[in-house]
């Protein structure tokens, strides 16, 4: 099934499809580092994954969606202590994002779904002051931000010993990357390392000010990497994807 890339359209297409949808997807995720066996495009690699299994579902329920190009930089502090990390100020995600949607709006797409793979808190801030700023400047538009990474729960799903504190680069991010790219990640490196968790102590860490080594992630990840597996990965894309698709049906039902 062909799934609708906007980098890969021309103009005449995207009018054809808008008149079609009103439903576009922003994937967003920024370079952050995870850990040492997973590539710093964990996140948006993810986010991704999850808006082309929805829209496929979707398409099989004869709605049709864009998938707009990623925005592959957001709001990362916590983790900003590693090489390699890259972290975009909080009124620069306001404003990327927010300009994204409006032109989004501009050709017909008013209904974007913001797909982040990062959870970190003045991030999903920053994509909220995003969408309302944008609804602001467009009324006619509709910009959410969906709760796929933390809203499903997928915490049955895993088989480390803690899923409530399987984090960051733990069992449940290792297991996506090893579904979708495992040729990006380093098992070397990834059989050496230890559970970890220091999550159960990482919200009031983190809210103290504490980066993720202040909060026990000295290796940058929060879990039980070794667990991971690429069947596990599928079964959590998966109930992301149903999540997200959940969500859009039950909003067009009511409308209808």
């Amino acid at each position: 099934m062909k799934l609708n890339y906007m980098y890969e359209m021309n103009t005449r297409q995207i009018q054809e499809l808008a008149r079609k949808t009103d439903i576009a997807f922003l994937p967003v995720g920024p370079t952050e580092v995870h850990s040492q066996h997973l590539p710093v495009g964990t996140d948006i690699e993810s986010a991704i994954d999850v808006c082309e299994r929805a829209a496929r579902k979707l398409a099989e329920r004869g709605v049709e969606t864009l998938i707009a190009p990623p925005v592959n930089y957001a709001l990362a502090d916590a983790v900003n202590c590693f090489v390699g990390n890259i972290t975009l100020r909080y009124e620069t995600v306001v404003a990327v994002v927010e300009d994204v949607c409006v032109g989004l709006g501009k050709w017909g797409f008013t209904h974007v779904i913001l797909m982040c793979g990062h959870a970190e808190p003045r991030n999903i801030e920053a994509l909220k002051e995003a969408a309302e700023n944008a609804v602001k400047r467009n009324p006619s538009m509709r910009v959410e931000v969906s709760d796929w990474l933390l809203g499903s729960g997928i915490g049955e799903l895993l088989h480390c010993e803690h899923p409530e504190w399987d984090i960051h680069a733990g069992e449940s991010e290792t297991a996506l990357m090893l579904n979708r790219r495992p040729d990006l990640v380093d098992m070397d490196m990834l059989q050496t390392l230890e559970p970890n968790w220091e999550g159960e102590f990482f919200a009031e860490r983190l809210a103290a000010g504490n980066d993720f080594i202040g909060c026990g992630a000295v290796l940058a990840y929060l879990g039980d990497p070794r667990a991971a597996t690429a069947e596990t990965g599928e079964k959590v894309y998966e109930r992301y994807a149903d999540h997200v698709v959940d969500a859009i049906l039950k909003d067009r039902a009511q409308k209808a």
